[in-house]
């Protein structure tokens, strides 16, 4: 599991630092005014729409012709990082026409969705019980925040410096070095990780496939919460460098914010770990939306006390930890309470479905920033009218906070706690035991109707635990064995 895990330091390292650092490269290092950046970004948004289902569908035809999860992470992992460096070194190199850095982010992003997607995928098949994958959350978000901590220290200072001074030759090896950490840290990830992710049979697609069923409760849930994730929360980050440049008026306290943010992380990710064992991930969930909203408010607050806002920003880092490691843990039971209801596997295809939405709303908040600053009237460089102060201060506190709130209302509707999903799990085993015939004889005996399931022989589910089961996945009235 940490082998897995340790993915997530280089994916992180490239594609974090390109979505913290990229609209302030574009602005105010390549000279792109607002409105072109935020064109730029859109044009990453349908992008994203696009690679990520390609990529599932790669991952899909590989998986049938017997090649796993980590034989496509390992092929796509050098493009990718050569990918990421070119954008960086970009500047050195005189590439500033529109259509070369739109075909740079492109390629870049088109590359890891192929590194992403069967990655993510992977973690349903790591370990299927529900308190594991609270652990492997956490895990993925310890390696994360690692990788936070060297952004915020290293990437973050040298694209600020480039921006001020024009020094592009430390900003392009920077970009290259990071390239280099994460092409080597995802071909270590799936050499250490064991030959876990499935080989190409068919009782291992189960059913696979993009189309998921957009009208299941639980897919339209998970996608409202990737919505609220990848739009709201990330807004207090990418808004940072323009917080404590022009509202603070205190550019070098930026990296101070940074490293504040990440280190409140780092003890949520040991907290919220921790705390996986016992309470179920939507409620821990939940718990972190609103220590985030908490920290949001402080931050406001402490807007002309500077040790206030370094509190403020490690108690936002501390509720974003559950923010941003808990999802993929519901994702994944998310994965077998739709087998349950439907009798496939969606695998590869929810977890597809929740990247496309994380990615592209991301993205389009990131557009969206650059068309209220361009309206506002921002000038690069320039001393910001109050207008504009006002308005990067709504962008990195009010959207945040109001995405937590709406989260919070949003996760009381999950109700799948750890026993009940390890009932989920039995009743899918008896299930597929059931199905396949054993030294001639059916082991299962099925009877599908509204009242429930029969399942191995003369073994059948209760009353109470078909009651229980149906009721925290929510299932239709009539449930298919």
């Amino acid at each position: 599991m940490i082998a897995y895990s340790s993915g997530n330091f280089g994916k992180a390292l490239v594609f974090s630092g390109a979505d913290l650092t990229i609209l302030f490269l574009l602005t105010d290092v390549l000279g792109l005014n607002g409105a072109q950046a935020a064109g730029l970004m859109l044009f990453a948004v349908l992008g994203d729409l696009v690679f990520d289902l390609l990529a599932a569908r790669l991952v899909l035809h590989w998986r049938a012709a017997g090649r796993g999860y980590r034989w496509t992470i390992a092929l796509a992992a050098l493009p990718c990082g050569a990918a990421f460096g070119l954008i960086y070194a970009m500047p050195v190199l005189g590439l500033h026409r529109g259509w070369m850095l739109a075909a740079a982010i492109l390629i870049f992003r088109g590359a890891y969705a192929v590194v992403d997607v069967p990655h993510n995928a992977l973690m349903a098949q790591i370990n299927r019980d529900s308190r594991a994958r609270g652990r492997v959350s956490g895990y993925r978000l310890l390696f994360s925040t690692a990788s936070a901590l060297a952004i915020a220290t290293v990437l973050t200072p040298l694209v600020q410096q480039a921006g001020r001074a024009r020094h592009f030759g430390a900003l392009a090896f920077t970009g290259i070095g990071a390239g280099l950490v994460f092409a080597l840290t995802m071909l270590l990830c799936v050499w250490g990780s064991g030959a876990r992710g499935g080989n190409g049979t068919e009782s291992a697609l189960r059913g696979d496939r993009i189309a998921v069923p957009l009208r299941d409760p639980m897919v339209l849930a998970m996608g409202a919460l990737a919505l609220l994730t990848g739009f709201a929360m990330p807004c207090f980050g990418r808004m940072l460098m323009y917080l404590g440049t022009y509202v603070v008026d205190r550019p070098r306290a930026v990296t101070l914010l940074l490293t504040a943010l990440t280190a409140g992380q780092c003890g949520g990710v040991l907290a919220w770990t921790a705390l996986t064992y016992r309470f179920s991930k939507s409620r821990l969930l939940g718990a972190g939306h609103a220590v985030s909203a908490l920290g949001l408010l402080f931050f406001a607050l402490s807007i002309a006390w500077p040790a206030g806002q370094v509190a403020g920003a490690a108690l936002i880092g501390f509720g974003f930890a559950s923010v941003f490691m808990l999802p993929w843990g519901l994702l994944a039971d998310a994965v077998d309470v739709v087998e349950w209801r439907h009798g496939r596997r969606f695998e590869t295809g929810l977890f597809a479905f929740y990247l496309v939405l994380v990615k592209a709303s991301g993205a389009g908040a990131t557009a969206m920033i650059g068309w209220v600053l361009n309206a506002l009237g921002y000038v690069p460089g320039a001393v910001q009218p109050t207008a504009v102060r006002l308005g990067m201060f709504g962008l990195g506190l009010s959207v945040p906070l109001a995405g937590a709130l709406l989260a919070m209302l949003l996760l009381r509707r999950f109700t799948l706690d750890h026993r009940r999903h390890a009932r989920l799990l039995r009743a899918l085993a008896w299930r597929q035991a059931g199905a396949e015939p054993v030294s001639g004889l059916k082991r299962g005996l099925e009877k599908s109707s509204g009242e429930g399931v029969v399942l191995a022989g003369s073994t059948a589910l209760s009353a109470h635990a078909r009651q229980s089961i149906s009721r925290s996945i929510a299932a239709p009235a009539a449930v298919r064995s």
